[in-house]
């Protein structure tokens, strides 16, 4: 079970182990429980030996060591230099640390990975700093796309970082995009031109599909922006890319990722193409970082259609446990911040609460139905009364069969009301939360929600005392993967502006760490293979520079030196010399 008790600050530098025997002993268990490992074809020298370093276990007691010893991809030994040392044999590769640190290698609990590649075939607006620019990166896009072909985006913008302060329309693409539809994607947010619209068959007259909005000006026409179940309206007509192409865009996804120190990903809401594309990865020993996949699920189908699609995805073969696993299914309740489904208006819009998702009938069928197919669901819900809705399915899902210890989740899970923290409390679940919003999305809360109810975001102290799991995630590729910086917010509560909200809710930087390792292994069911450094588990680590020692704001710049996955280097620093 996920630990959720404060460690002590204090930590054991070295814990000494018993030679001899003891040693021995341990030694043959772990080349037993080794996949494909017996003791008639497995020296007891390892392959590597990491030393001369700090190396942060975040087990339980978080204790440290100095070395390291693998083989086979997992963590033979841990102890001091002198204990490890001398189980190198001739053919036992060393790496002196030279002081550094060692973590485990960082989970990423809720992340967007096929979309960073996309670069590669599309032009990436995630640089740009005014509306301006967006037209002509596009622009230049246009000229060299042959008439009548579409235009889409990599790398999504942030309206609060454009010089306008606001999102393009159809009137901004329109006069260099007169013969190419074109759809830009932001989220839960998209941007088409009136060739889009045309293609569509969409007018003025259109009406919002079940779960989405097409947004209108104050005369009554469309702008071209579409939110949430709108936006399915385009992507079932733009073209998807070759599985050759998603397979290239993940595998440069990974190197970034990698560098980030991230060595595990959990995708938080995947196509059945993009799915495809990882197992044939996969299949081809090609997949760089452990990925576990969900798969987007619209609960506004009809019954059959839904079922049909759980039966599909149960289906389906291929998985690599240790490499790639599915999760399970994700759905939507309610739309970004600008769209989250409250209790109350908006404190800037009179009498608007948000945009649902669908109505709540459909999500409690669909979560019946992922229940009874044994399929573990997670559903996207920002605002309280769009949790409401979630945990109202979810607990008529467990009336029929009881979904305890099924580490069912909510994405985000943003702005929690007291009586939440039980019924979460009670199903067992996993909360998703991406503290990167709490410090790009204040001013976000703020406008929309007031005070009062942008106060209430990231609870984490007050979920860790009801007992409540949470896992660390950085919604990336919608935000940068930096999960160093978000560490430092999840301990400072900074925001964009430099507010502090609500220190009281702050992690340690133990708990920071561990939000991103063990509890989010555990949200994954991987908590006995990852997230922590003990013995017998795989070898994914991290080298910094340090971890334990450093000033608060230093967390900011922190970079990683050496990513490892298995024991095999993913990443190097071109500064980091062994």
């Amino acid at each position: 079970m996920l630990t959720l008790t404060h460690p002590s600050q204090s930590t054991n530098l070295t814990r000494l182990t018993t030679f001899g025997i003891t040693r021995l002993l341990s030694l043959m268990l772990i080349l037993l429980i080794l996949p494909g490992c017996s003791q008639s074809s497995k020296s007891l020298s390892p392959e590597l030996i990491i030393y001369s370093g700090d190396i942060l276990s975040v087990n339980q007691s978080f204790d440290r060591y100095q070395s390291m010893a693998i083989s086979d991809g997992r963590i033979l030994e841990l102890g001091t230099n002198q204990e490890i040392l001398s189980l190198a044999g001739d053919t036992t590769k060393l790496i002196d640390l030279k002081g550094a640190t060692v973590i485990p290698g960082l989970i990423d609990s809720h992340s967007h990975p096929e979309n960073y590649g996309l670069f590669l075939f599309r032009p990436d607006l995630s640089k740009a700093e005014s509306v301006e620019e967006i037209v002509q990166i596009i622009s230049e896009k246009v000229d060299q796309t042959l008439p009548g072909d579409w235009v889409t985006n990599s790398g999504f913008w942030n309206e609060k970082k454009l010089k306008e302060n606001r999102n393009p329309t159809r009137f901004d693409l329109d006069p260099v995009s007169p013969e190419n539809p074109v759809f830009l994607r932001r989220g839960h947010l998209a941007v088409v031109n009136s060739k889009a619209l045309e293609i569509l068959g969409m007018d003025d007259s259109s009406p919002d599909p079940k779960g989405g909005t097409l947004e209108r000006d104050l005369d009554g026409k469309l702008t071209g922006r579409l939110y949430e179940r709108a936006i399915d309206l385009v992507r079932e007509a733009v073209p998807e890319l070759t599985e050759e192409e998603l397979m290239e865009s993940i595998r440069k996804s990974y190197e970034g990722l990698a560098a980030a120190g991230i060595t595990s990903v959990r995708s938080a809401a995947t196509s059945h193409s993009v799915m495809r594309a990882f197992l044939k990865l996969q299949e081809k020993g090609d997949l760089a970082l452990r990925t576990s996949i969900t798969v987007r699920l619209n609960p506004n189908q009809a019954e059959a259609s839904l079922e049909q699609k759980l039966k599909d995805l149960k289906s389906i073969s291929g998985w690599e446990p240790s490499m790639l696993s599915l999760w399970g299914v994700k759905m939507t309740a309610d739309g970004g911040s600008d769209l989250a489904f409250l209790r109350k208006d908006y404190a800037n819009r009179p009498g608007f609460r948000g945009q649902l998702g669908g109505p709540p009938e459909n999500f409690a069928r669909a979560a019946r139905l992922c229940n009874r197919y044994d399929i573990r669901l997670a559903i996207h819900a920002l605002g309280d009364a769009a949790i409401d809705m979630v945990l109202d399915s979810y607990e008529e899902a467990h009336r029929e069969n009881s979904i305890s210890g099924k580490r069912w989740s909510i994405e985000h899970g943003y702005l929690l009301q007291p009586e939440h923290f039980p019924r979460i409390k009670n199903l067992e679940l996993v909360i998703h939360p991406q503290t990167w919003h709490l410090y790009n999305l204040r001013r976000n809360f703020l406008e929309n929600y007031g005070r009062n109810y942008a106060d209430m975001s990231h609870p984490y102290r007050t979920l860790l005392e009801h007992g409540i799991s949470i896992a660390g995630g950085t919604d990336w590729q919608l935000e940068p993967s930096d999960q160093f910086f978000y560490m430092w917010v999840s301990m400072t509560r900074r925001s964009l502006d430099g507010e502090v909200v609500d220190i009281s809710q702050s992690l340690t930087r133990e708990e920071a760490l561990r939000f991103h390792t063990s509890w989010a292994a555990y949200s994954t069911f991987e908590e006995n293979t990852k997230g922590s450094l003990e013995e017998g588990k795989l070898a994914d680590l991290v080298v910094l520079p340090d971890y334990m020692n450093l000033e608060e704001d230093e967390f900011r710049n922190l970079r990683p030196l050496l990513t490892m996955v298995g024991g095999k280097i993913v990443y190097q620093s071109k500064g980091f010399v062994f």
